[in-house]
């Protein structure tokens, strides 16, 4: 969402111009997203180095059948797309429509939605990365032990979101599974919870040192929101992007 009001040839040129060596591009892009127009991705193909599903107003594990169904249409949707620029996809695991700890029916969804786009993922020739979701009671796949259960059991990777681990208070359980994360989702937190920053987070720069000294030396993706940073024009946000790239690289040694 940093760069959310741009078209793809625009974002792409931010990414050079901060010297970035890639983008994740996540689906949901709005330049892309109201035309679904698969020839737009031309503009951005070359710097993809992953790709993010769409999630706003989706769970695949909501008790609503329709909004479940949708929701695997979608992520489907985002399997094509990473197929399209041969790159890996993470997902989310969803949530209890319920805002209570998740039960036995929770967890069959979730697994029926597993065992779906594993299918066709294998399929397209995609590695699916999992991500340690969002802080929140009816979250599923928000602690290691899950997503080391799921990532085993489907044969997929995991994406490990620092903002969301520290928001949970369970970064410590990452660091054993530190071998089956092939992207790290990297940005601090403001008091809404919104991925802001890095310098802005001593708890997150601490944990980013930890990462690096446990030797991971796999894809590093840095998040950014607007609306956590404030309103920035094009060049401002070239900076932003700059400065956050030189800490990251700064913590993790690279």
């Amino acid at each position: 969402m940093f760069l959310f009001e741009y078209p793809l040839r625009r974002i792409a040129e931010a990414v050079e111009m901060a010297e970035y060596d890639g983008v994740e591009f996540w689906v949901e892009t709005p330049h892309f997203w109201w035309k679904r127009d698969e020839k737009m991705l031309g503009e951005i193909e070359r710097l993809v180095k992953a790709v993010h599903s769409a999630v706003i107003d989706l769970n695949p594990v909501s008790s609503n059948e329709k909004v479940a169904e949708l929701s695997i249409q979608e992520t489907l949707y985002s399997v094509k797309i990473a197929s399209l620029l041969s790159s890996p996809l993470t997902i989310h695991a969803g949530k209890r429509s319920a805002e209570r700890e998740p039960v036995e029916e929770d967890y069959a969804a979730l697994e029926k939605y597993f065992r779906i786009v594993k299918k066709y993922a294998e399929i397209r020739n995609v590695r699916i990365l999992l991500e340690n979701s969002e802080k929140g009671i009816n979250r599923l796949c928000r602690t290691a032990e899950e997503l080391e259960y799921y990532s085993k059991k489907f044969g997929f990777g995991i994406t490990l979101d620092l903002n969301h681990a520290a928001k949970n208070g369970n970064f410590e359980g990452f660091l054993d599974l530190l071998d089956r994360v092939e992207n790290l989702h990297v940005s601090g937190y403001d008091e809404k919870g919104r991925h802001v920053e890095v310098s802005r987070s001593e708890e997150i720069k601490e944990m980013l040192r930890r990462v690096g000294d446990a030797g991971y030396d796999g894809m590093v993706t840095i998040e950014l929101d607007d609306l956590g940073i404030g309103e920035l024009n094009f060049e401002e946000k070239v900076r932003v992007l700059r400065e956050q790239k030189e800490v990251v690289e700064r913590l993790l040694r690279l």
